[in-house]
């Protein structure tokens, strides 16, 4: 993602650029969790399955129309880190009946480390576009609207599959993110 944004020429403020420095390590860091997990209860392999990722096609295509400018990529971010924070806490029974207390660790990092990410996206958002703010709720409705179409692409972004992605989990992280634009957690 990072690097698309980049050479689409969509990161244009030292504060965005900052934060898809941290996003990015941080997500690196959720892959290898992930593959180790995979490891563990699937028998899959660390070194096939960084093969399968590594081979695998980011196609930008059908979120293109979401790429307009740092700001409208700022507020897809701020939401679909809050969809995929509050899917991770849905999940919570899948992991802990995975067995291993090391898992519930784990995920509840990876759901702190999403909701760190949509504040910090808030934060830019705030901090550079107050004179937009007012365009946030037509940009998440159309997010949510394409999230009844879009596929996966290997993007990091609007990756909804699964009964977790329900239509009250994204009206609800569009109200968080709303309500979070609205009185932003500056630190």
């Amino acid at each position: 993602m990072k690097q698309e944004l980049v050479a689409r020429d969509l990161i244009a403020s030292d504060e965005a650029a900052a934060f898809f420095n941290a996003w990015a390590i941080d997500e690196e860091r959720h892959t290898d969790g992930f593959i180790r997990i995979i490891e563990l209860v699937a028998n899959g392999s660390e070194k096939t399955l960084r093969e399968r990722l590594e081979a695998r096609s980011h196609d930008f295509g059908p979120i293109v129309e979401h790429l307009k400018d740092e700001f409208s990529v700022m507020v897809m971010i701020a939401f679909d880190e809050m969809c995929t924070c509050r899917a991770y806490a849905a999940e919570k029974p899948f992991y802990d009946a995975l067995g291993n207390n090391t898992f519930h660790h784990w995920l509840r990092e990876v759901i702190a480390d999403e909701a760190v990410h949509s504040m910090n996206a808030v934060n830019v958002i705030c901090s550079r576009y107050r004179d937009r703010i007012g365009q946030v709720g037509t940009i998440l409705d159309n997010l949510i609207r394409a999230a009844d179409t879009l596929r996966y692409s290997g993007t990091f972004v609007l990756d909804y599959f699964g009964a977790v992605y329900s239509r009250e989990l994204l009206a609800d992280s569009r109200l968080a993110t709303m309500r979070n634009i609205a009185k932003p957690l500056i630190v």
